[in-house]
């Protein structure tokens, strides 16, 4: 992690943690909007983001992974790193499809022991899917029209540098970074 803390990684080559250069970049732009903030890990993976963003400041922090092993990692991961900053932040941890779960709290059928959907949006939404599944805007959909953002939530969206993403009638994009394979595009609601 960034300062150093040591994480588990999945044994599996299944998953493509962001790496070190990228978090620091991602944490350098956001620089003090990410105290007290609430975040939401979509292909959580490892949880290495949601850790870097805990040493940031985040207060409230869930992640969803659909790996059952690999959700088990990020919960591990988001608990050590809670440990060792002897704070009081909240995390949750749920082993299911993305696809599934945005459309669950769309409806308001799930239930989080950490977030009040009714009162509390997340600040930022961390997107990272696998580069080999170009995702059409239909992800992008549901999110911007989900009930858990707000005007100055913030998407940050890890994809292939191959990938293009373009505005649309819904979200604009605000920054795009590119670190080698990897291009970061962040994204607010219109």
């Amino acid at each position: 992690l960034i300062g150093g803390q040591k994480i588990e990684s999945p044994k599996t080559g299944l998953t493509r943690p962001t790496t070190l250069m990228v978090r620091e970049a991602i944490f350098n732009i956001l620089g003090k909007e990410v105290e007290n903030s609430f975040w939401l890990d979509l292909y959580s993976g490892s949880g290495s983001i949601s850790c870097d963003a805990i040493n940031h400041g985040a207060k409230k922090i869930i992640a969803i992974e659909k790996n059952r092993e690999n959700a088990k990692i990020s919960k591990k991961n988001l608990i050590s790193v809670i440990k060792s900053k002897e704070k009081n932040i909240n995390i949750e941890v749920i082993c299911q499809d993305v696809f599934t779960w945005i459309k669950q709290a769309q409806k308001k059928s799930i239930p989080s022991k950490i977030l009040d959907f009714e009162k509390e949006k997340f600040d930022f939404i961390y997107l990272d899917p696998p580069y080999n599944k170009f995702l059409d805007k239909s992800l992008l959909e549901l999110i911007f029209k989900s009930n858990f953002i707000k005007k100055s939530s913030i998407i940050i969206y890890e994809h292939s540098k191959n990938y293009f993403i373009e505005d649309s009638n819904i979200w604009k994009i605000i920054d795009k970074r590119k670190y080698g394979q990897t291009k970061i595009s962040f994204l607010i609601k219109i």
